[in-house]
């Protein structure tokens, strides 16, 4: 692979040998085929989850570890990798949001083999509620919320990875999980009255 082409999308694998190229004066479990691997398909998800339409998160993906491989040598291997490179995707997923406007549902549900019918319509009835309820929260709260709920990231760490405080992250979290709450209630509520 040329030092300049771009990395392939989500057909790399962590389990398939990708030929990256590693970076120069970064030794171990440091280098960027290795953090590419191991953060690839989170990378992804995250990106999903915060909105990023789905013909765009490939594009989104290889932004994100443009940035990963240029910042890599300077990074400071005492903090976490994993925060660190989030980090970077909820910035690419700004930079996404500000160039144009999302209208592609964000989740689609696959009927797996040997799911009937109505379990694929629940399916894809829940993700669509998620999806609306993510689109409806601002976006600090989203953040939030799709790294401690998606990613399953430790609040302390969301809030580093954020750059905001500890204070503010747990307050954003609660209420989007309150907001949550509230928005399956309703769902609920609905249903039942359509089944009557």
């Amino acid at each position: 692979m040329r030092e300049d082409e771009p990395l392939v999308g989500r057909a790399a694998q962590p389990n398939t040998p990708t030929p990256l190229r590693l970076v120069t004066g970064v030794d171990g479990d440091r280098t960027f085929e290795q953090v590419y691997a191991r953060h690839y398909d989170g990378v992804w998800r995250c990106l999903r989850a915060l909105g990023v339409p789905i013909d765009h998160v490939d594009d989104a993906a290889q932004d994100v570890f443009i940035v990963v491989h240029r910042r890599l040598p300077d990074f400071d291997h005492a903090a976490p990798v994993r925060a660190w490179v989030l980090g970077i995707a909820r910035n690419v997923a700004l930079k996404v949001h500000a160039k144009r406007r999302r209208g592609v549902p964000m989740l689609a549900v696959v009927q797996p083999p040997g799911v009937d019918a109505d379990e694929v319509i629940a399916r894809r009835d829940a993700a669509q509620l998620v999806t609306r309820f993510l689109d409806a929260l601002e976006p600090e709260q989203r953040a939030v919320f799709v790294l401690a709920q998606l990613e399953d990231m430790p609040v302390p760490q969301i809030a580093q990875t954020l750059g905001i405080k500890l204070n503010t992250a747990y307050s954003r979290l609660r209420l989007a999980r309150r907001r949550f709450e509230r928005v399956v209630a309703r769902h609920a509520a609905t249903q039942r009255r359509r089944d009557r």
